[in-house]
């Protein structure tokens, strides 16, 4: 765990994903959990080794993917999540009275138990602290999947950006709304106050330039695909491109690591996406 500034905190999960942390003299509150309840169990107890036994006031979702009902489970703390993300992880009210086969059952009550208890339209705020209250934002921007949000620390000045920006390596573009999300990050130059980016994935970032490597990529990732659109090309021929995407990153891309199998199937992906868009006419 590293500590970014005053009670603010970072720790970088075993699959490269930034998750956060912010301490209160009276409680604490995260930003986001590890997928593996495994990995969850010991972010937990150096939460415990760090700051005792302060209450975990709540747990901030950048987005429904960053949540694992089994991690959830583990930490037993309130969740806080966009309406969107809620909508992708409970089923819907009607299904609840419908016959399921005995197997399931109890499976499904137990991941309904863990489910966020507070949900948002717009934004929503946490407080933490006592004696020098620190107020967290988490606000509904929607570009990198229809339930994204920033977490902002205002008097720390940084914002966790979520998969809304990679640095170093290429965003996710699967759930991908290509028209907004570089509104997205135009707005993130703009957020006043703020002197620190948090992105999804890789180092830390300014306002100024933290978006700008994934702006660029979706910039080419969407050029590519809608050449071979043109072209009368298959779907699969997407592939071919992965390696070109992957080679905007030169040596950076070394910050993938053993991930680099798994980056390239998220990176085609992406593309398979931005063609189905295309072939739809969706504008991008």
């Amino acid at each position: 765990m590293k500590k970014l500034q005053k009670n603010v905190y970072l720790h970088v999960t075993s699959d490269g994903v930034n998750i956060g942390c912010v301490a209160g003299d009276d409680a604490i509150a995260l930003i986001d959990l590890p997928q593996d309840p495994v990995e969850t169990s010991a972010w937990r107890d150096e939460l415990r080794a760090e700051f005792g036994e302060r209450q975990i006031r709540a747990i901030l979702f950048t987005s429904s993917d960053r949540l694992n009902s089994e991690s959830l489970a583990v930490i037993n703390a309130t969740a806080m999540l966009h309406d969107a993300a809620y909508a992708q992880i409970a089923p819907p009210p009607e299904t609840l009275t419908m016959p399921l086969p005995e197997p399931m059952a109890l499976p499904l009550i137990r991941e309904l138990g863990s489910t966020p208890q507070i949900t948002f339209n717009q934004s929503a705020s946490v407080v933490i602290g006592a004696r020098q209250p620190s107020f967290i934002d988490i606000a509904h921007r929607g570009g990198y999947s229809p339930d994204a949000c920033f977490v902002t620390v205002r008097d720390a000045g940084i914002v966790f950006a979520g998969d809304h920006v990679a640095i170093g390596q290429p965003p996710l573009l699967a759930q991908g709304n290509f028209e907004h999300w570089p509104n997205v990050l135009a707005g993130l130059k703009k957020m006043k106050h703020v002197t620190m980016v948090v992105p999804g994935r890789g180092p830390t970032g300014v306002p100024a330039t933290a978006g700008d490597e994934t702006l660029e990529f979706i910039k080419a990732a969407t050029s590519k695909v809608k050449a071979l659109v043109r072209s009368n090309r298959s779907r699969s021929d997407v592939g071919a491109l992965v390696p070109e995407l992957m080679a905007l990153y030169g040596k950076k891309g070394a910050r993938v690591g053993s991930n680099a199998d798994a980056m390239q199937r998220y990176v085609r992906a992406g593309l398979e996406r931005i063609y189905d868009d295309l072939k739809t006419g969706a504008t991008l």
